[in-house]
């Protein structure tokens, strides 16, 4: 069975440098340009959407800048098993079919997970303790796509502004069931729909507030939801992205026995090598709006971006 996948189409300036691409900074006095465009093209400029925000936090990288880095050095941060996660040796048999064992011991991981600056987000501390580190990645990395599309909280306070979250897993959540103890905020702490509604609840948007699960195609499905909501009315600007984070082996276990992971925790696409997909954590944000909206607000905009959905039917059988 496949995913349900958009199809993301966008553009970008490529002028082979270092750092990262030249921003697609449009005016809003550009009446004279507005003025000589035909009807149909107005009418393609009213349903285009633009990308003015972007952010994320992966394993190596703690911003959309380190992340141009890595790419551009081809870096590779598949670790092993941190023992703040789990004792990777004990989970560890070179037989994949063995019961309760995986055959992979490493995979992406974000360092310093438990360094959130709750106080910033107007969460206490004993609230903070019960969140799953997927809130955490989200609500840091929407910060600072905001800030990178030079949105302000007081800005955007109270505005109809949509937030979809792409979430597939929850980790932490089995952590909490497992525990002898929980408190209050472990039902708010540990639920994924409390993803995207901690977002909309810290910024006050009063858009659509959603998170979706379409296993792997979850994030690119938001962005297209988000995008059809915008065209839809339902609202202005769209806070779309995806998150995840490993915090025990249960997963790794189960996909084993699917041969559906690397043991060397390596994807080699279209490698006649491919032996399964390496797992890994963080989250990506950006930032979608109306690109004549955008043009209007003097925004900065990275791309415009058309979307599809689809599934794979009977393309793919086992």
């Amino acid at each position: 069975m496949g995913c349900p996948h958009s199809v993301l189409v966008s553009s970008s300036s490529e002028d082979g440098s270092d750092s990262i691409p030249e921003l697609l900074v449009v005016k809003a006095n550009n009446s004279d340009q507005s003025k000589s465009t035909s009807g149909n093209e107005e009418s393609a400029d009213d349903e285009a959407i633009a990308i003015i925000g972007i952010a994320c936090k992966t394993p190596g990288a703690e911003n959309i800048r380190d992340f141009w880095r890595i790419l551009l050095n081809g870096e590779n941060h598949i670790t092993e098993v941190p023992p703040s996660r789990w004792n990777g040796e004990v989970f560890y048999d070179e037989d994949p079919n063995k019961q309760g064992k995986t055959n992979v011991r490493r995979a992406g991981f974000v360092k310093g997970i438990e360094e959130f600056d709750n106080g910033f987000f107007g969460i206490n501390d004993y609230e903070a303790f019960s969140m799953d580190p997927q809130q955490r990645f989200v609500l840091e990395c929407t910060h600072m796509a905001l800030e990178d599309g030079g949105l302000t909280k007081a800005k955007i306070s109270g505005t109809n502004t949509g937030v979809f979250i792409g979430a597939m897993n929850s980790d932490h959540s089995c952590l909490l069931s497992a525990g002898s103890q929980t408190d209050r905020y472990g039902v708010t702490g540990a639920t994924n729909a409390i993803l995207a509604a901690r977002v909309s609840y810290v910024y006050n948007f009063q858009g659509p507030c959603m998170v979706l699960d379409t296993a792997c195609s979850s994030a690119l499905v938001c962005i297209h939801a988000g995008a059809q909501a915008i065209r839809n009315g339902d609202c202005d600007m769209a806070v779309c992205g995806g998150t995840n984070y490993m915090g025990n082996p249960g997963m790794f276990v189960q996909l084993s026995k699917s041969a559906m992971i690397s043991p060397e925790g390596l994807s080699k696409t279209f490698s006649a090598k491919a032996d399964g997909y390496a797992r890994a954590e963080g989250c990506g944000i950006v930032v979608l709006k109306r690109l004549k909206d955008a043009i209007r607000d003097n925004d900065k905009i990275y791309a415009t971006v058309v979307t599809g959905i689809n599934q794979d039917g009977h393309t793919v059988t086992p």
